[in-house]
């Protein structure tokens, strides 16, 4: 099946936290809470223009940040090649297959319908018929632990 060439068409802006005055706080949260010298507004901002500048110059949408960075890197001969940012399409798929899995665990379903599941139960914890899915994400807020114990929304 050849692949149609695609337009990407980015028309995005993020909500701040000094903007956000509508978050919902769904989960309890008990977590440590670091602290950082570099202003969180300023961070989300430098992360998004790089990311949106490399998504601008390598808009496959398959790629991660990280791996459109190391595939620039090619033009710094002595850098070193970082294959924690270079993944094979079938091992890109096993670890969404594997995350989907562990998320919802449902035998029954395949692995779009699994998808399709988040989705549907994120339009329910936080319901707006006019609110694209970012916009839900960031109201909802994230005040999950990590894999180290710390949650995320401590990290502004």
């Amino acid at each position: 099946m050849p692949i149609e060439p695609m337009k990407i068409v980015l028309d995005y802006v993020p909500l701040l936290p000094a903007q956000d005055k509508d978050r919902r706080k769904v989960f309890e949260d008990h977590e440590y809470s670091p602290r950082f010298d570099d202003d969180f507004e300023e961070v989300v901002e430098e992360l998004i223009d790089l990311s949106v500048r490399l998504l601008t110059l390598l808009p496959d949408p398959s790629l991660s940040p990280d791996e459109r960075l190391e595939r620039l890197a090619r033009v710094v001969p002595h850098s070193q090649l970082v294959t924690a940012h270079r993944r094979s399409v079938r091992h890109k798929l096993y670890q969404l297959r594997r995350r989907l899995d562990e998320l919802v665990p449902d035998e029954k379903l395949d692995h779009r319908q699994k998808l399709e599941w988040l989705v549907h139960r994120l339009e329910e914890l936080v319901p707006g018929e006019d609110l694209r899915p970012i916009q839900r994400l960031e109201k909802l807020g994230d005040y999950r632990s990590t894999d180290v114990g710390l949650a995320p929304w401590h990290w502004q």
